[in-house]
């Protein structure tokens, strides 16, 4: 599916859990710095760069994580609204429920999800009470049903709704909410283009949504392609199959929006992950294009 390319909005969200610039914070200046802008650009797409930012402190964690994906919501709203294409560069996954409620995605939209993890624990299954690795139960309506609530224009999607790929490291409860759910799932063998198990998924996921979101967690990555976070898993998908299951989403469904998220560049020694990134971001623009 392919039409003519809109302009990119880079919206940059540089907050972990709440707090700006800690941690996977760092991830989009840095990979602003490392000239993301530029790269979109080059093949003549315009892009412009939006900074989220909160307009006090808060003093819980919790609070402050909801506020950040307020804020986002906003920005995915204006950026629509002009006619551009919301590109969320953000310090962790919670970002795509800013961004999808920012959508809208009414009764028709979907999400694909890659990430190295399921982020499908609730207060009631976390073993480390880690937030970040609660968006996805968020996201399908299982925890924290009240503070979603309050970010504008958001909505609970159902498991058929959704395609997790190419987690790798699951806790028990995630496991158990996966299989209680039958949430879609495709891991890291099944990952790449044309004729693989991904390819299939996203075919089906099509026969229930209109569009899609598109969401990558860094750490989707192997750790020999780059350690993109502190949360890094051994076992991922070559990068090669990674960029094709991109590419394939765009063969078979409408993309409204994307994020690139859970980047922390003091993990990142030899910038291998940053790379990583980059590549990846040039093949999530290529979705742009308004069909």
């Amino acid at each position: 599916m392919t039409s003519t390319p809109r302009r990119i909005r880079l919206i940059s969200v540089p907050y972990h859990l709440g707090r700006q610039g800690s941690g996977m914070g760092a991830g989009p200046a840095r990979l602003l710095a490392a000239g993301i802008e530029g790269l979109l650009s080059s093949d003549g797409q315009a892009t412009d760069v939006e900074l989220v930012e909160l307009p006090g402190s808060f003093e819980h964690e919790i609070g402050a994580y909801f506020e950040v994906q307020r804020a986002l919501a906003g920005c995915v709203r204006a950026a629509l609204k002009s006619g551009d294409f919301p590109f969320v560069l953000g310090g962790n996954c919670g970002c795509v429920l800013g961004a999808t409620a920012g959508l809208g995605l009414g009764d028709r939209g979907g999400v694909v999800w890659f990430d190295a993890h399921g982020d499908l624990n609730t207060p009631e299954t976390t073993t480390s009470g880690f937030l970040d690795g609660m968006p996805f139960a968020v996201l399908t309506g299982h925890c924290w049903t009240n503070l979603a609530a309050s970010i504008p224009g958001f909505t609970g999607l159902p498991a058929d709704r959704v395609l997790l790929s190419g987690a790798r490291s699951l806790d028990d409860g995630e496991r158990d909410l996966l299989d209680t759910c039958q949430l879609p799932f495709v891991g890291p063998d099944g990952l790449g283009g044309p004729g693989s198990d991904f390819e299939a998924a996203v075919r089906d996921l099509g026969t229930r949504v209109d569009s899609v979101h598109v969401h990558i967690d860094l750490d989707v990555i192997d750790v020999s392609d780059g350690r993109a976070n502190e949360f890094a898993a051994a076992g991922g998908p070559p990068l090669d199959a990674l960029e094709a299951a991109v590419r394939v989403i765009g063969d078979q469904a409408v993309v409204n929006s994307v994020s690139l998220t859970s980047y922390n560049p003091a993990c990142d020694e030899d910038d291998r992950a940053l790379a990583a990134g980059l590549r990846l971001a040039t093949v999530l623009s290529s979705l742009t294009a308004a069909h």
